[in-house]
């Protein structure tokens, strides 16, 4: 009995679909639907294109009623083979009930699919070169009852520019000496990495460093509470750049307050602060003085050398690198300034705003790759910061001619070379090279890299083309330089007679450790006194250009 109640049942749940199936031959029709769609493509899309700026288009896309139907026939296919409808088994649900029961859904889902679809083809079939994403309002675009669907967006596109001459290029290479007052930077810039910071109850002075409780308000910016070290320095709390930190912390205590009004970037990460006025209150918690080593015999054989005229010159025998990488860059300048000058083209209106934010990345990864320790890299980007906006129209309109001559002379940048690049940047900071890309993919600065990369092989290769006039050289340059490759040849004469007359090598295991203990000292010092030799503009493209050096 209980058997025959059950088929029974069976029966009366399977007749409604019986029923549809007779009644309902448009059912089989969508069903067989996705399929249809997927061998024909049917009409094309009506793609138009018209001026809404400079250098920006309008696209007017039309979508035939064929494609709508064909995608929202595939959409109920789909569904009804999973839908779950009371009174119904999986699959045999009628369309009419589909329809009501989900017929809001699917509308969404055939117009996002139909737009995502469409979009990418009209900007292949306009032909334009597009920078950016699409300006549009997917949500205020609906799906007709009938007919075809007609939508529209905007976006930004790269100019169209002929290159000047770039044979011949005029670039005057200057003579650069290793003077005394060079030698001395770069020890002043090894005494300043050596420097070390102990609490204080005395007034903060330059370069000290302070503990802070700081508070950021304004209009239309919800208040925001956090604790930071900063450096009696130009600085920044929270991407809000402060150009007279430095001033308003010096003479304060622990337990003072300072308040500065800082205009947001427009770069600035948050979008909803942008362009706003913001106050930022910090309270001092603790003050810390830099204490500075004194530079002496004594402190030139904590660096790996016997004397301090030793270290002088140990450091101006290996300055040459430095000093050449000077000149690359001063050549560099002059390349970009003949290019900037002699191509004509406006730059996209909402592009540069957006280059600005990319041309932080870009200083980023250039002081990134000179090793410059990590508190005088936040310093240098809080100076770049404020001024931004006015390199990043320069950069950008010089960033379009490369990338322009690049794709002119299939030039690219190959993984392994931004790989090499990456474990070059991870050595400066003593870090595994897999630990930096994932750092500079997280921020974004990895393409930032594979772009210096390429501009750097593009600049050399139109210097190697250039009109290039050597400047008079400093008759007392090599006079200077003489002492120092003189001293080298001397060391490397001893070292060698040194070796010659060495016993055996397992009696000697302990002071050969403390050799290359001192020679690592040595080298750290060559490294510290370098660090700080490129400006913001160099950095990768010179990296770039002298991967042998590395």
């Amino acid at each position: 009995m209980a058997e025959d109640i059950q088929d029974t049942k069976d029966q009366d749940q399977t007749a409604p679909e019986t029923a549809e199936a007779q009644t309902a031959p448009e059912t089989a029709e969508a069903q067989t639907a996705p399929e249809t769609a997927e061998l024909q493509e049917g009409p094309d899309y009506g793609v138009a294109v018209e001026d809404a700026g400079t250098l920006r288009k309008k696209v007017t896309v039309t979508i035939p009623a064929e494609k709508i139907a064909a995608k929202r026939e595939e959409m109920f296919g789909e569904l009804r083979t999973s839908a779950q409808v009371p009174g119904f088994r999986i699959g045999r649900a009628p369309r009419r009930l589909l329809e009501k029961r989900f017929g809001k859904e699917v509308q969404r889902d055939v117009r996002n699919a139909i737009l995502g679809d469409s979009l990418g083809k009209a900007i292949e079939k306009s032909k334009l070169k597009v920078l950016g994403e699409p300006d549009m309002d997917i949500d205020a675009i609906e799906l007709p009852e009938s007919g075809d669907l007609t939508y529209g967006f905007e976006v930004e596109v790269a100019p169209e520019f002929d290159l000047p001459e770039l044979k011949g290029i005029p670039v005057n290479k200057p003579a650069l000496a290793i003077t005394d007052a060079r030698v001395d930077e770069a020890i002043e810039r090894i005494r300043l990495s050596h420097a070390r910071y102990e609490d204080a109850d005395a007034a903060a002075a330059a370069h000290d460093v302070v503990v802070v409780a700081a508070k950021i308000t304004g209009d239309g910016i919800e208040e925001m509470t956090t604790t930071a070290t900063l450096r009696v320095a130009p600085g920044q709390v929270e991407g809000l750049p402060m150009m007279d930190l430095g001033e308003k912390l010096t003479g304060k205590q622990a337990g003072e307050s300072v308040e500065l009004s800082v205009k947001v970037p427009d770069v600035h990460p948050n979008e909803s602060w942008q362009g706003k006025q913001a106050k930022v209150d910090l309270t001092i918690n603790q003050v810390r003085k830099r204490v500075l080593p004194t530079v002496d015999d004594e402190y030139a054989k904590a660096m790996g050398y016997e004397s301090l005229a030793e270290l002088r010159e140990g450091l101006k025998a290996r300055m040459g690198v430095q000093v050449e990488m000077e000149v690359r860059r001063a050549m560099r300048q002059q390349v970009d300034e003949y290019l900037a000058a002699n191509t004509n083209f406006e730059l996209p209106e909402g592009v540069a705003k957006r280059y600005a934010a990319r041309l932080l990345q870009r200083r980023r990864v250039d002081l990134l790759e000179r090793g410059l320790p990590k508190d005088q890299v936040e310093e240098r980007m809080t100076q770049i910061q404020a001024s931004v906006a006015q390199e990043a129209k320069r950069d950008l309109k010089i960033s379009f001619i490369l990338g322009k001559i690049a794709d002119e002379r299939s030039i690219e940048v190959a993984d392994e070379e931004i790989n090499a690049q990456v474990a070059y940047m991870a050595q400066q900071y003593g870090q595994r090279p897999e630990r930096m890309r994932h750092q500079l993919e997280a921020d974004g600065t990895l393409e930032q890299v594979a772009m210096s990369i390429r501009d750097g092989k593009v600049v050399k290769q139109l210097l190697s083309d250039a009109a290039v006039t050597e400047a008079a050289a400093d008759p007392t340059a090599e006079d200077k330089a003489a002492p120092a490759k003189k001293t080298a040849k001397k060391a490397g004469k001893k070292a060698a007679k040194k070796a010659a007359a060495e016993p055996a090598a397992e009696d000697k295991a302990a002071p050969a450790k403390k050799t290359a203990k001192k020679a690592g000292k040595k080298a750290k010092a060559e490294k510290e006194a370098g660090q700080d030799e490129t400006t913001e503009a160099g950095g990768a493209d010179e990296t770039a250009e002298t991967g042998e050096e590395q």
